[in-house]
C-alpha cells in the first residue's frame, strides 16, 4: 500500500484540506493478497466505511472490481444516504452522477452533476494522482479531508473510494465513493 505524502505532491501542489491519504491495492485483474487487503481496511476511520469496503469484497470477481450494473440498491440501501458515483469519461473529467442525502447534507447542497476536478480547486496534483491510482490502475483510495472548499472547513471527513467497472466496452470508468463524518476521539 502506498502512503501519500500530503507535504510535497506533485510540483510542489499542496490541498490544505487533505489530513490523510492512502491509496490501496490494485483490483485489474489479480486479487490482491489479504495481507494487502487488511493494511488498506486498518486505515478506514469508519465503522460504516469498513462494512461498505466488506460488502464490495464479496462483488469482486477474477480480482476485477465489480460492474456497475451489479451495484443493487436493496444491497446499497443500508450506506445509501453515504455513497456517491462517480463517472469518469475519456476526457478526463470525473463528474458525480450520484449523492446519497448524507453526502449533500455534509456539503449542504446539491452535488449531481458537479465536475469534481472543479470543487477541488487546491487538488490538481491529487486529482492527477487519483486518475492514475483509479481509473488506469483500478485502486482503492481512501482519504481524510476538510470541507473547506464548500465553506465547512471545521468537519473532518473521510472518503473511501472503490472502483466499478464499466458496462459500456471502456469508455466511462466509475468510482463508488463512501462519504462521511469522521470521528478520530
Amino acid at each position: 500500500m502506498q502512503i501519500v505524502r500530503l507535504d510535497y505532491i506533485q510540483n510542489g501542489e499542496k490541498d490544505p484540506a487533505i489530513k490523510e491519504y492512502y491509496v490501496g491495492p490494485s483490483f485489474i485483474g489479480t486479487m490482491p493478497s489479504i495481507e494487502q487487503l487488511k493494511v488498506f481496511k486498518s486505515t478506514l476511520r469508519c465503522v460504516e466505511a469498513t462494512e461498505v469496503f466488506d460488502w464490495r469484497l464479496t462483488m469482486v470477481v477474477d480480482g476485477r472490481p465489480p460492474k456497475k450494473s451489479d451495484l443493487l440498491f436493496r444491497e446499497m440501501a443500508k450506506f445509501a444516504k453515504n455513497l456517491g458515483l462517480v463517472v469518469c469519461k475519456p476526457d478526463r473529467t470525473a463528474q458525480l452522477r450520484l449523492a446519497g442525502s448524507g453526502v449533500e447534507e455534509l456539503v449542504g447542497k446539491s452535488l449531481k452533476g458537479v465536475d469534481l476536478m472543479e470543487a477541488t480547486p487546491f487538488s490538481a496534483g491529487l486529482c492527477e494522482l487519483s486518475w492514475k491510482s483509479q481509473i488506469e490502475e483500478r485502486r482503492l483510495r481512501y482519504y481524510r479531508r476538510d470541507l473547506r472548499n464548500f465553506g465547512k472547513e471545521y468537519r473532518d471527513i473521510g472518503i473511501l473510494e472503490l472502483p466499478v467497472t464499466d458496462g459500456d466496452g471502456g469508455r466511462y470508468k466509475y468510482v463508488l465513493s463512501h462519504i462521511k463524518t469522521v470521528d478520530l476521539n
